[in-house]
């Protein structure tokens, strides 16, 4: 049967790798002529660890103010905060510093700044919905979005995403937002800057890129041209990912994972992810978890739910992942204990009478909408949920 579908390329205009991050990020507002710019960073790297002081120098009178008012997931009160700041500071760019929460906070922030939100509920009308043939639909779509040069210090995959996640407390539940100009216009690896990562940070975050890349081979809406990177960046994971002292790791194991990161989101909303995002979401909004602790403790899951319809890509995930007689699922897993991650929700922190307000949210989503296997009802999420409450 003859496919039908298409995909689309990113607005960015480059990938700097093997490069000091100051100098690269430096030589970037120079060749752009950027007169404002705002840094964005955790406060671990901006207060404790010094990461932006160096920064802060190089771009002198340039610099308009280093922010690190960031909270996990991207509450909509702290996107309102940043949103204040982008309307009076009106940056030429934002340099983003950190991790999946630095960078979507300042996506969905960009969004509601080009719109003039003033108040978390005008933030929130600016979320996606899923119409009837299951398409995401966005109510906004401003011209010119203020970009971000993207310094990752873990490998969530944000920085590639045109889509930014943010918890709305008052629903409690984390939407989703979208725009072209959301993936970072220019994003920097700078491979000794992500020694400062703690390690358990470092390889939950890599969770989450290998879920990219398995849902990516698992969407109905993969083709050869997806399948190719995906499955090399689970080859790449597969050998380059260690637990261990993050200060002596290998800078080539750790440039691998950025390479392994960037080709894991060659599906990066162009071929629908599945039930492991979707639910994910609502297991972080809900639950507290993090992101890439959600992927551990589902992803082995929704592949035991997939298997049946996933056939030949099932075979092809193991083998990926240097596992030959096992299922992708049990691969998954093994990666999983051997980085020393928790592999069920129990495991992770989450109560089990959190399991319905998990699956009642998750319906809606637009990944499980698109789930390999279709899922039209709560208790197949439940069924998913139960499966992965103990390993």
């Amino acid at each position: 049967m003859i496919k039908s579908g298409q995909y689309n390329f990113l607005d960015q205009k480059r990938v700097i790798y093997g490069r000091n991050f100051v100098d690269a990020v430096f030589d970037e507002i120079t060749e752009s002529n950027a007169k404002r710019v705002l840094v964005v960073s955790s406060k671990t790297l901006h207060r404790k660890l010094g990461v932006t002081a160096p920064l802060k120098e190089r771009l002198g009178e340039r610099l308009l103010d280093i922010y690190d008012d960031i909270a996990p997931h991207a509450p909509l009160d702290n996107v309102l905060q940043l949103t204040q700041k982008l309307l009076r500071l009106k940056p030429d760019v934002i340099v983003s510093i950190g991790g999946g929460s630095v960078i979507d906070t300042v996506k969905v922030a960009a969004l509601s700044a080009a719109v003039n939100a003033e108040s978390v509920e005008e933030i929130a009308a600016l979320r996606v919905t899923i119409n009837e043939a299951g398409q995401q639909v966005s109510p906004v779509n401003p011209d010119n979005l203020v970009r971000q040069i993207a310094v990752p210090t873990t490998l969530s995959g944000a920085e590639f995403g045109t889509i930014g996640g943010a918890v709305d407390t008052a629903r409690n539940v984390k939407d989703i937002y979208t725009h072209p100009q959301m993936c970072s216009q220019v994003i920097i690896y700078d491979a000794e800057l992500c020694r400062l990562t703690p390690n358990e940070l470092w390889v939950a975050t890599a969770m989450r890129a290998v879920d990219h890349a398995v849902e990516t081979v698992l969407s109905p809406l993969a083709t050869p041209f997806t399948d190719g990177p995906a499955l090399h960046a689970l080859k790449l994971f597969g050998r380059s990912l260690q637990a261990g002292d993050q200060e002596k790791m290998s800078l080539e194991f750790i440039q691998e994972c950025h390479f392994a990161v960037w080709a894991a989101t060659i599906g990066l909303m162009r071929t629908p992810y599945g039930a492991s995002h979707g639910i994910g979401h609502q297991v972080g909004a809900v639950a507290g978890v993090q992101h890439g602790l959600c992927s551990c403790v589902l992803l082995p899951s929704v592949l035991r739910y997939n298997a049946n319809a996933a056939g030949e890509r099932d075979t092809w995930i193991a083998e990926a992942l240097g596992c030959k007689d096992i299922n992708a699922s049990d691969a998954v897993r093994n990666l999983i204990l051997r980085l020393g991650l928790p592999d069920s929700l129990s495991k992770a922190g989450v109560k089990r009478e959190q399991l319905p307000l998990i699956a009642a949210a998750a319906l809606g989503s637009f990944f499980v909408k698109n789930n390999l296997e279709p899922i039209t009802d709560v208790s197949q999420i439940m069924e998913i949920l139960e499966m992965a409450w103990e390993s």
